[in-house]
């Protein structure tokens, strides 16, 4: 027995009875394979539909109490005698040689064979969610296909894949405990353990989803991306095993919307609801492709906010994004990100040190609420990864808005290293050119402006090196270092360099009596 194909069941007798017929007419040999079908608890049960059906192979057809398809096709692999598992969902249609592809990729050796999945074109009338879905399969194929994509574990899909039932059992199969993405995380166990993914595009098979309706897709949705979080706290070491790769991987256009599924998600839910509608209406007339757009996006939000659910909290969900980014990504937005959680930081820091100061609630979402000093640095920090990604004029257009917002006026060609403290924000006037270093303290009114070394007549802006302390109504101008550590108190004026630990302060204000050559002034009674 080469080859055992194992098909998990539930209340689908007709697409059962079609998928095992097409398996009676196969260019492998009969005796070479077993089929062994796993009825989940279907009412009535699928045997009454099969009684007639006459096959050449041999058919095992089990039957268990409705616990999943994981639990099901796990117990149709326990049953299997064959040496390669295939796994086939009831809903799929195979060509003849089906079996003889899937063998054959077998052939060059030890792997997971995953095949292709096509859309039923007799089924065009399915909803749009579902000729999405088939529309993304095919994206996936064809960049598999032309080398863009790599086969690996999480893209292991149930409906049309094949491995060694020996590298099934030593991985310990599917985690039954996963309603949805089972078969991801099979895959991320199964290349962990060293097992090659190989694509067979001959190895075909035709999807037609019997699924209706939209309110389930929706819910679907969400349980995937509450699955899917929990996959990656088993596999904290895959990037592709979490959820909040999607924010980095999607268009840079669809991020705010993600943020609004996990800050806001019952305002999402209503943005996708008209989002759906929005879709259809596209795909009534005709606007394929506006249709297939809209239905990504309302998937990626339902999705975000199953993420949402799980993670308990914004906060919380923040934070894993936080740390995702942090272990995985070096683009312009996660350097963004990760430098706004550092200006935290020191904020949180000197909040301790200086009790006086409006204690933080730890978490960055209610900071930046609550903090103005916060707000301006995550506004800089944005309007620095889109500068970062070649976005110019947004970044400029994020400059205009700061000093709109907050009277502030920072450059976009200013660079603020990650950790840096604004406190009140106002006023400030920040030239390009300037550099201000981590731990740094900028109070309200600063002016690091541009200007020319009266020596060398160089132009420049100031530069600020570590834990520099800079007073209110402070202004440095011109091509000059503040070496670290150093303190520039409340309305100094600094047009030279100084050296490491400095104290930078004004002459102390005269104070003497005033002198008036008139009479004294007489306190006026009130109305």
């Amino acid at each position: 027995m080469k080859l055992s194909v194992v098909i998990a069941t539930y209340n689908r007798p007709a697409l059962l009875r079609r998928l095992l017929s097409q398996l009676a007419d196969q260019t492998l040999p009969a005796e070479q394979y077993e089929v062994c079908a796993i009825d989940d608890g279907s009412t009535p049960p699928a045997a009454e539909s099969l009684a007639d059906l006459g096959l050449p192979y041999a058919l095992q057809l089990l039957r268990q109490e409705n616990s999943g398809a994981a639990s099901a096709r796990h117990s149709g692999v326990r049953a299997a005698r064959g040496e390669i598992v295939l796994f086939l969902d009831d809903d799929m249609q195979i060509g003849r040689d089906f079996l003889e592809q899937h063998l054959a990729a077998h052939g060059a050796g030890r792997a997971v064979v995953l095949g292709r999945i096509k859309a039923d074109p007799g089924l065009s009338g399915m909803p749009l969610f579902e000729r999405w879905h088939s529309s993304l399969l095919d994206r996936k194929a064809e960049s598999i296909a032309r080398g863009a994509l790599a086969p690996q574990g999480n893209l292991l899909f149930t409906g049309n894949a094949s491995l060694r039932r020996e590298d099934y059992l030593a991985v310990g199969g599917f985690d039954g405990s996963l309603p949805h993405s089972e078969d991801v995380e099979l895959g991320l166990r199964l290349e962990k353990a060293g097992v090659p993914f190989r694509f067979c595009d001959g190895a075909w098979t035709l999807h037609g989803s019997d699924h209706t309706s939209i309110g389930k897709w929706r819910s679907r949705a969400r349980l995937y991306g509450d699955c899917d979080r929990r996959i990656a706290g088993k596999h904290p070491d895959l990037r592709q095993a979490s959820p909040w790769r999607f924010v980095f991987d999607l268009h840079p256009l669809a991020r705010p919307f993600l943020a609004a599924a996990v800050l806001a998600p019952a305002a999402a839910g209503k943005a996708v609801g008209a989002g759906v509608r929005l879709a259809a209406l596209a795909d009534r007339v005709g606007l394929r492709r506006a249709a297939l757009g809209s239905t990504t996006l309302a998937y990626a939000m339902e999705y975000f906010r199953g993420v949402r659910e799980a993670a308990g909290s914004a906060p919380q969900a923040l934070e894993e994004l936080l740390d995702f980014a942090g272990r995985f990504e070096r683009s312009a937005a996660a350097v963004a990100l990760l430098a706004l959680r550092e200006d935290q930081a020191v904020m949180r820091n000197y909040q301790a040190r200086y009790g006086h100061l409006s204690p933080s609630r730890g978490d960055l979402p209610s900071d930046v609420l609550e903090k103005i000093g916060l707000q301006i640095m995550a506004g800089y920090r944005l309007m620095r990864a889109l500068r970062d990604r070649g976005s110019t004029s947004a970044a400029k257009a994020v400059s205009r808005l700061i000093r709109h917002l907050y009277g502030s006026d920072i450059h976009w060609e200013a660079k603020f290293e990650p950790g840096v403290m604004l406190v009140h924000g106002m006023g400030l006037a920040i030239s390009g050119e300037a550099r201000v270093g981590r731990g740094c303290i900028l109070f309200q009114h600063v002016t690091l402006g541009m200007g020319i070394d009266p020596e060398t007549r160089r132009p420049g802006a100031p530069s600020l090196e570590r834990n520099v302390h800079v007073g209110p109504g402070a202004t440095l101008i011109g091509p000059i270092t503040v070496g670290e550590g150093s303190k520039v108190m409340a309305g100094a004026v600094l047009t030279r360099s100084v050296p490491p630990g400095s104290l930078v302060e004004t002459p102390t204000p005269e104070v003497r009596p005033r002198k008036s050559d008139g009479p004294p002034l007489r306190a006026v009674p009130a109305a």
